[in-house]
């Protein structure tokens, strides 16, 4: 088809598509997208079971309702489709048996209607709080810090807030931020409902735990026992405050630096964790900063050892460095910067170099491996051995019986592809690879020479 050609045909369908637009007009208004009328939503919660969604509405008809959950510090949203929409208001309980949500979560839904022709119509907004329903909390708030209890006096509820308050002004102090944003603090006395409130995956040695998403603390301390929670209610409150100044949605810093952070804000590196270190580092048993990267170890004595190494090693920054390249490194982390470029902008040197000075300063110049390891190699068929396991990717050859050929051919280098009779297995496969390669370019070139001789370039 020539150029000419081509210019007239699309000449032709222009004029086409203006005339069939004048038509439309000329027989009235477009039609419109159907839509709903939206009543005003409830929702509603009870601990343990769910939060009810509840949207009145009329008219319209529809293929498809949706509801849309956003979650506290979240980077998207979650989106359920109705199985049974009613035929006055929809309906959608958020199932929370099985405690996925902790108290104090707050929600914000709406639902969506899709009709035939894919328009969508959302409708308003619904903010509901998924509480902790079971008591009859009190409250009594401060500058930052609400506290929520429902044992104990007012004298105890004041020490508590006064801890918080105190709590949360050393860590932003520390971190070189200015906290104004509300905390929440709920205090349970016992530890069933105190583990209920935190979900199925707690751990059993757990005496508080910060979310910083719905800036919620959480401490299980009893009236008489307020001294202990001298520790950790500014150490949960911490991790509030890192959360704040790193958080990003690219990369969540170290937790042995959050961990570290926590520790040292609270209580600082005390003589038991020097000890622990000391010890570790005396019997070959410290872990290098990258082994605790992310969650600590499970067993008792690395669990309690992870977080002495932590406090360890911001301990070593602040003397060696300083606060002020702590700040730098947490809002280097708050960029979205790798671990290496975080450090790097902060003091310098990447994570590893810091690393190896850290465990030099304790004594330590060889680092022992921690952490997964390759599997090992798994069974193989009666008759088979495994060639070449240095260095490369093992496969398995099948043993040559005695006397053959093959019997006294020479080992294939170890750490390279293992072949048999000088390779001949090699040189065929990329013969025949050579040969297929031809045959498609022949036809290639076959097609093309069709194509041409064809007056409409068809086949």
């Amino acid at each position: 088809m020539n150029v000419s050609l081509r210019s007239r045909i699309a000449r032709v369908a222009f004029a086409a598509a203006l005339a069939a637009s004048a038509a439309v007009g000329a027989t009235g208004a477009p039609v419109r997208a159907a839509s709903v009328t939206f009543g005003m939503p409830t929702a509603s919660s009870s601990f343990g079971k769910g939060v009810d969604f509840t949207q009145p509405y009329g008219g319209g008809t529809f293929r498809e309702v949706d509801i849309v959950i956003t979650y506290p510090g979240s980077f998207g949203r979650s989106v359920t489709k109705l199985d049974n929409p009613g035929s006055t208001s929809f309906t959608y309980q958020l199932d929370t048996s099985a405690g996925q949500l902790q108290p104090n979560t707050q929600l914000v839904a709406h639902f969506e209607v899709t009709f035939a022709d894919g328009t969508v119509q959302a409708g308003p907004e619904i903010h509901v709080t998924y509480l902790d329903d079971r008591f009859q909390w009190k409250t009594k708030i401060g500058k930052v810090v609400r506290l929520h209890w429902y044992q104990g006096d007012d004298t105890f509820a004041t020490s508590a807030l006064e801890m918080g308050e105190q709590g949360i002004a050393s860590a932003a102090a520390f971190m070189g931020v200015t906290e104004t944003q509300p905390i929440d603090f709920y205090i349970y006395p016992d530890q069933a409902p105190f583990y209920d409130a935190l979900g199925p995956s707690t751990r059993e040695n757990v005496g508080g735990e910060a979310n910083p998403a719905t800036r919620t603390l959480f401490a299980l301390i009893a009236p008489n026992e307020l001294a202990y929670a001298s520790t950790v209610v500014p150490h949960e409150l911490t991790h509030v405050v890192f959360d704040e100044v790193t958080r990003n949605p690219y990369h969540y810093p170290p937790h042995w630096l959050n961990e570290g952070i926590a520790v040292y804000v609270s209580q600082g590196y005390d003589s038991s964790d020097k000890r622990l270190v000391a010890s570790a580092a005396a019997d070959g048993s410290l872990m290098p900063l990258e082994a605790i990267r992310g969650q600590f170890p499970t067993t008792q004595d690395r669990f309690y050892l992870a977080y002495a190494e932590a406090v360890s090693a911001v301990d070593y920054f602040m003397k060696t460095y300083g606060k002020a390249d702590v700040i730098k490194l947490l809002n280097a982390f708050g960029t979205g910067a790798s671990d290496d470029e975080a450090f790097k902008t902060a003091i310098g040197v990447d994570v590893g170099t810091f690393d190896k000075a850290w465990m030099k300063a304790n004594g330590v110049t060889s680092l022992q491996s921690f952490g997964p390891r390759p599997a090992p190699i798994g069974p193989v068929p009666s008759g088979w051995t495994i060639s070449g396991l240095a260095g490369g990717t093992a496969a398995p050859t099948q043993a040559p019986s005695a006397g053959s050929p093959a019997a006294t051919a020479t080992a294939a280098p170890q750490g390279g592809s293992a072949q048999s009779e000088g390779g001949t297995p090699t040189v065929l496969l990329l013969a025949l690879a050579l040969v297929g390669a031809i045959v498609v370019a022949l036809g290639l070139v076959a097609v093309v020479m069709r194509r041409r001789s064809s007056p409409r370039g068809e086949p």
